[in-house]
This record gives structure tokens, sequence and C-alpha cells, in this order.
């Protein structure tokens, strides 16, 4: 029986996995610049038109700047949602089909 560090020797060298890991990067990526659009957009505004921010929605009490954290923390929330069901459900099976593959 090959020992722990064989396996990941072997992991690391296979094709299949190179090409994982250049999904998870790309997907990583694109959720990295969704989210850094996200809040520089958010503080960006802040730093720059602060005013807008207080200005309340229409005849409700809150204003647009509750109105626009709370998008932003529901996009947070919806980004990590998101990445964990690619994970369990892409990048995981991938990973233990690799690794099955190799132990035979």
């Amino acid at each position: 029986m090959s020992s722990s560090r064989d396996l990941v020797a072997e992991v690391i060298r296979n094709p299949k996995y190179q090409e994982l890991l250049q999904r998870r990067n790309r997907i990583s990526l694109t959720f990295f610049v969704i989210t850094l659009i996200i809040y520089a957009g958010f503080i960006l505004t802040l730093a720059f038109d602060p005013e807008l921010f207080g200005r309340p929605i229409g005849n409700m009490t809150i204003s647009i700047g509750v109105f626009t954290a709370t998008l932003v923390l529901i996009s947070a929330s919806i980004l990590v949602a998101l990445y964990v069901y690619l994970s369990n459900k892409i990048f995981d099976p991938l990973l233990k089909d690799i690794i099955q593959e190799i132990q035979k």
C-alpha cells in the first residue's frame, strides 16, 4: 500500500486534477471579480457621493444606503451558497473520482 505522500503526489500529477484546479481557479476568480465589483461599487459610492446613501427611497423611511447595504449582504450570502453548491456537486465528486482512479 502506498503512503499518503505518494497518493498526494500521484493526485497532483494527474491531468484530471490539473483540469480540476483550472476549473476551480477560474470559478474562484469569477466570484472574486463579482464580489470586488459589488463591494468596490458600494464603498466608492459611499466615498464620493455619501448624500446619495442618506436619501430615503420614495416615501419610505428606509434610506438608499441601508437598502444598498442589505443588497450587498444578500449578494455575498448568495455567492457563498453558490460556491458551496458548486464545490459539493462538482469539485468534490471530481476529486473523489481522481483518487479512486489512482488507488486502482
